[in-house]
Formats: structure tokens, C-alpha cells, sequence
């Protein structure tokens, strides 16, 4: 089973990098925070707009490049610009595609969700599409999003809000440290989902023996260290 922390930002590990996507703009602080442990900043085509608004210098712009302004484009002449043409993906799945064809294992992402309700359902399949090749963590101003695989666990404060989201019909979900425990149960989409529940004790332990499973943790309570 893995260990982790939810937000998999955890210095002592590989180094992850940063994406800041084309979606709603997260805070300043958000990425700054999550900006000073990243090893590489990326915005994928858009997303480099909204670094400019926020006065965030990134070290790669990426896409298809059709969404970004050109001023913005201009304004940051130290940044690598990656041109790639391919319609069968998203520019989100391509930068995460480049980092772990660049060595990356760990990677964050920020402004995935808005704007477009299809690009966020993309932007949250791509949590799965790349499960077996790399970690991704989806984080938003709220709370952090997570594909759990076969089982993690982790460190959280008694009190805090975590969901347990189906992507597809889920078998042999058992947890530990939640109110309303699982022992070998399913969980499905518009049948029965695991959402708001709440953690009891630490360390959280999840399996699940079939499906693609999410986890939710919200930042009412910060996770322990």
C-alpha cells in the first residue's frame, strides 16, 4: 500500500513539477506555495495567461499554443515554448505527457477545474489515464484531488472532510480512520457515492480491489506532516 500525503507535496520524495492548466484561476499564494517546492513550472497553452495576470514566471509554456495571447508570449522571452498539434489530447494531457517523458513521477496541477465543465471532467479522467505512469494530485484553493490506485495511505487531522469519488464502478472499497467505514463494498456513480465523509483517526487507509477510484480532501483542516 502506499504512503503518502494527500496533497503529495512532500519534499523528502522526488522532485515533482507544476502545471497551472487553462481553467479558473487559483490564488497567487496557492501557486507560490506550491511553486517553491516544484523542481519545474509549466502552463499549459492558457495557463500562461493567467501566470501573467498574476506576475508568475514560468519555465515552459505548452500546447497547442491556440488559446494563449501572443503578448503573453512576448512577455515571458526566457520561457521554453512547446508547440504540440495533436487534437486527440488535451493541453493538460500533453504537458503532463512531456513531464514524465522528461523523467517526472510527481506532478501537481493547478487551475484544472472551471470555466468549462467538459475540460474539467477531462482534466479529472486524466488523473486515471496516467495512473500507472506517474502521481498526479489536482489541487484547488478548497482541496486536494487524488487518484488512489489499489490502496494509499495517509496522514490526516481527526475533523477534516474527505470524498471518495467513483470514475468508474469500484469493488472491494475497505477504509480505515473515516465515520462511515467500507469493508468490501462498491461504490458508483449516480448508484452510491462516498462523498463527505469524515476523518476519525490517522493514518487513513484505503484499498480498493477493482475500479478508479478519487479521493477528496478538503483544506478546512490541513493535513499533518
Amino acid at each position: 500500500m502506499e504512503k503518502t500525503d494527500p496533497r503529495d507535496t512532500d519534499t523528502s520524495k522526488s522532485p515533482y513539477a507544476l502545471i497551472l492548466a487553462n481553467g479558473e484561476a487559483p490564488s497567487k499564494r496557492l501557486i507560490q506555495t506550491l511553486r517553491k517546492n516544484a523542481a519545474i513550472f509549466v502552463c499549459a497553452d492558457g495557463g500562461a495567461d493567467i501566470a501573467a495576470r498574476l506576475k508568475l514566471r514560468p519555465d515552459i509554456i505548452l500546447g497547442d499554443l491556440d488559446s494563449v495571447f501572443a503578448t503573453t508570449l512576448k512577455r515571458f522571452p526566457h520561457a521554453k515554448k512547446i508547440q504540440i498539434d495533436d487534437q486527440n489530447s488535451t493541453d493538460l494531457e500533453k504537458a503532463i505527457a512531456y513531464l514524465i517523458e522528461t523523467g517526472y513521477d510527481r506532478i501537481v496541477v493547478v487551475g484544472a477545474e472551471g470555466k468549462r465543465l467538459d475540460h474539467t471532467i477531462g482534466n479529472v479522467g486524466a488523473l486515471a489515464k496516467f495512473s500507472d505512469r506517474a502521481s498526479i494530485t489536482l489541487e484547488s484553493d478548497d482541496g486536494t484531488l487524488r487518484y488512489v490506485g489499489r490502496g494509499t495511505e495517509f496522514e490526516a487531522k481527526p475533523g477534516s472532510t474527505l470524498s471518495l469519488i467513483p470514475l468508474t464502478h469500484c469493488d472491494g472499497i475497505t477504509t480505515q480512520g473515516l465515520q462511515y467505514p467500507l469493508n468490501g463494498e462498491s461504490l458508483e456513480l449516480g448508484v452510491r457515492d462516498g462523498t463527505s465523509n469524515r476523518v476519525t483517526s490517522s493514518p487513513v487507509r484505503i484499498t480498493v480491489e477493482k475500479g478508479n477510484l478519487l479521493i477528496f480532501y478538503r483544506h478546512d483542516v490541513s493535513p499533518s506532516s
